[in-house]
C-alpha cells in the first residue's frame, strides 16, 4: 500500500489499535457491497446518462428504495 496510508509515525492513542488491511479487500469494506449494489438495482451499467442530473436522480432513486434496516443488520 501506499507509504502515506501506514508510515513509522502513525500517532499512538490510547485504547485504538490499528488494523491494517490489505491494500484492496472488499469483503472486509461494508461500502464496496453498497456500491455493488447500487450498481446492480440502479441498472448502471451499459447506461448512457446524458447529465449529471440523470445519475444524481437514478441514484437517489436507488438508495430511497434499499432496505435500510437489512443494509443496518449486514454490518453490525
Amino acid at each position: 500500500g501506499a507509504s502515506w496510508h501506514r508510515g513509522d509515525k502513525l500517532k499512538k492513542w490510547e485504547n485504538i489499535i490499528p488494523l491494517f488491511q490489505p491494500a484492496y479487500s472488499p469483503e472486509v469494506n461494508p461500502i464496496e457491497s453498497l456500491w455493488h449494489h447500487i450498481r446492480e438495482k440502479g441498472k448502471f451499467k451499459n447506461t448512457t446518462f446524458h447529465s449529471l442530473k440523470e445519475v444524481e436522480n437514478r441514484l437517489v432513486e436507488v438508495i430511497s428504495k434499499l432496505d435500510k434496516e437489512a443494509l443496518l443488520t449486514k454490518y453490525r
